[in-house]
C-alpha cells in the first residue's frame, strides 16, 4: 500500500463520462461501487513494483461486491482513465494476471515517503 495511492484515490470523485453517459470533456461522479474497486485497488499499490495486482476474486472479497460488478467497474475505470492496465499471459495464452498502473498526480507522490525515498520519520 502507497499513502500517495490511497489519498488519491479517496479525493477522486468525478471521472471522464462514458460515450452513454455525456458528451467528450463531460465528467459524472463515481458511482459506489467505482469508489470501492478504485480504493480497494489503491490499497493493493506497491511502491516497489509501482503497480497493484489483486485478482478481481479478491476485489470482490474485499468489497462486497460480486466479479461482475468488480469487471464491470474496473472496465469503466480503465476507460475513463483512472489506471491502464497491463494483461500477463500464462505460455497457454490465457490472462493470469492483470497489472493495475494508477495515474496517480505527481503531488501526491512527491508527498509519499515511499515514492520519494525519504523516511517517513
Amino acid at each position: 500500500m502507497t499513502l500517495s495511492a490511497r489519498n488519491w484515490a479517496w479525493d477522486v470523485g468525478q471521472r471522464a463520462a462514458r460515450p452513454s453517459e455525456g458528451d467528450a470533456g463531460d465528467r459524472v461522479a463515481l458511482k459506489p461501487g467505482e469508489k470501492l474497486v478504485l480504493l480497494c485497488i489503491a490499497e493493493h499499490e506497491n511502491a516497489e513494483e509501482g503497480y497493484a495486482y489483486p485478482s478481481y476474486e479478491r476485489i470482490a472479497q474485499r468489497t462486497g461486491l460480486s466479479v461482475r460488478s468488480v469487471q464491470e467497474h474496473v472496465k469503466t475505470l480503465e476507460f475513463t482513465g483512472a489506471f491502464k492496465i497491463e494483461r500477463r499471459r500464462r505460455r497457454d495464452g490465457q490472462y493470469y494476471r492483470h497489472l493495475y498502473l494508477l495515474n496517480v498526480p505527481d503531488e501526491y507522490r512527491s508527498a509519499d515517503p515511499a515514492w520519494t525515498g525519504q523516511q517517513p520519520y
